[in-house]
């Protein structure tokens, strides 16, 4: 098993899965256009096993917050052939190494059980702070900067990615 950023050359077949879930009434195309924007902030990080790409994501370096960096996880996906075996956790847990601080936040919506991001400390935004009504924005920081995002208000948060 190797974690590693995907190369060029993999994210049509990362796209491709990924359009299965989140098209919102796209063609391929414009869903392909739409994602490759992250691209240029962001890395599409995998983990292949057995020479198969068998979980994704794209951690984003987002605009810095209170003094602190920003990132967000997105398109964490495992192919259904895949899941439960803890694949997505592995790479979730390899690259939040690379990233954690104590200034940093780690913010991500989540369009699955939310426990599962939970038992990696991230917490969920109370309802006057989530801005989307389909994912719940999660965030991954320490007790004082939960205390100033709770402060302010959801203008201040990216928006879904």
């Amino acid at each position: 098993m190797i974690i590693r950023e995907a190369k060029v050359k993999e994210r049509e077949q990362l796209f491709r899965e990924a359009y299965k879930l989140w098209s919102k009434n796209r063609t391929f195309t414009q869903y392909c256009e739409d994602n490759s924007k992250e691209d240029s902030y962001g890395t599409r990080y995998i983990i292949e096993a057995e020479g198969e790409i068998v979980s994704s994501l794209i951690l984003l370096k987002l605009k810095e917050q209170y003094d602190c960096k920003v990132y967000g996880f997105g398109s964490v996906l495992t192919p259904s052939l895949h899941t439960g075996k803890g694949y997505a956790s592995r790479l979730l847990k390899h690259c939040l190494e690379e990233i954690i601080e104590e200034n940093s936040i780690v913010f991500l919506y989540s369009e699955i059980n939310p426990s599962f991001y939970e038992r990696f400390k991230f917490r969920i935004l109370p309802p006057h702070l989530q801005k989307d009504k389909k994912a719940v924005c999660m965030v991954l920081c320490t007790d004082s900067i939960w205390d100033k995002i709770m402060e302010g208000s959801k203008a201040c948060l990216p928006d879904y990615f």
